[in-house]
């Protein structure tokens, strides 16, 4: 869990305690204690896509190294890195908290993806990450949850209750009746089910609002109910987040707004024009 959350800190002037997990302070204002509430909003961009050879030097973007330029899938990909950095520090806050639903990082192992990591962590706010198909660096979740940023916080098989909000997520897959859907997709697509439960069964005590990250989208084209769905409905989820769907004909597939009581909401990065989406405040 994020350092910052765990600590319970005591002063003796204006501020008396922080508690843990839980964004409040008793302040004294003329020796009388009043309770105040740290607003967290709640953004969310996904596939960050990012392959950075060398640190990042923020301002010193002619600079920037990368052995993936995603410019390859189009001029809109064009140092998206610096459209998201400048866009970020624009909404967010160090008292936010940003949901990243995977293709964070086109790195093969997490040595690969330090500068990358590295460049996330400079950005304000803690960030909530699941896995996508790309994200290859992701390996033994243990290993991995000891080396990333403290402001970072992966999920895989478990969740996160933070200031009333609860948050849940697997990688997903592509679903039943989806074009060209295989046998070895029913494969992944039924193990996915299994760990988007375990991580839904893993909230002890759920938040005022239950959201879900995916990195693909829950439905197929013509978006159909199906047994994900059905794990949203069963678990009372209020919003659904997901991202993987890129370029402008992918974009017009998407599974957007309030559906079976769910609200959907696509988040890749090109889709928010590299801006992060608030979701809730």
């Amino acid at each position: 869990m994020f350092s910052i959350l765990n600590v319970i800190r005591c002063y003796s002037d204006n501020i008396l305690t922080v508690f843990k997990d839980f964004a409040c302070a008793l302040v004294r204002k003329d020796g009388i204690l009043e309770r105040v509430i740290f607003k967290m909003n709640i953004f969310a961009i996904g596939d960050l896509h990012l392959s950075f050879n060398k640190k990042v030097i923020p301002g010193q973007w002619d600079l920037v190294e990368v052995y993936k330029p995603m410019s390859l899938f189009g001029e809109k990909w064009e140092k998206h890195y610096q459209k998201i950095y400048e866009n970020w520090l624009e909404i967010v806050s160090e008292d936010d908290l940003i949901l990243l639903p995977g293709d964070i990082s086109w790195a093969s192992d997490f040595v690969e993806a330090e500068h990358d990591f590295n460049f996330i962590a400079g950005l304000p706010g803690k960030k909530v990450l699941i896995r996508g198909n790309h994200d290859y660096w992701w390996q033994a979740i243990s290993r991995l949850r000891s080396q990333v940023p403290e402001n970072c916080y992966l999920i895989q098989n478990d969740s996160l209750n933070l200031q009333g909000v609860s948050v849940a997520g697997t990688r997903g897959w592509t679903v039943p009746n989806s074009f060209q859907f295989t046998e070895h997709d029913e494969k992944i697509y039924r193990r996915e089910l299994v760990r988007l439960e375990l991580s839904l069964k893993s909230i002890k005590m759920r938040g005022e609002k239950l959201i879900v990250m995916l990195h693909y989208m829950p439905v197929n084209e013509d978006h159909e109910k199906n047994e994900i769905i059905e794990l949203l409905q069963d678990f009372q989820v209020d919003i659904c987040i997901y991202g993987h769907l890129h370029g402008e004909e992918a974009h017009k597939t998407r599974l957007t707004g309030e559906k079976w009581g769910i609200n959907f909401q696509l988040v890749s990065s090109d889709f928010l024009n590299f801006k992060p989406m608030k979701i809730l405040d």
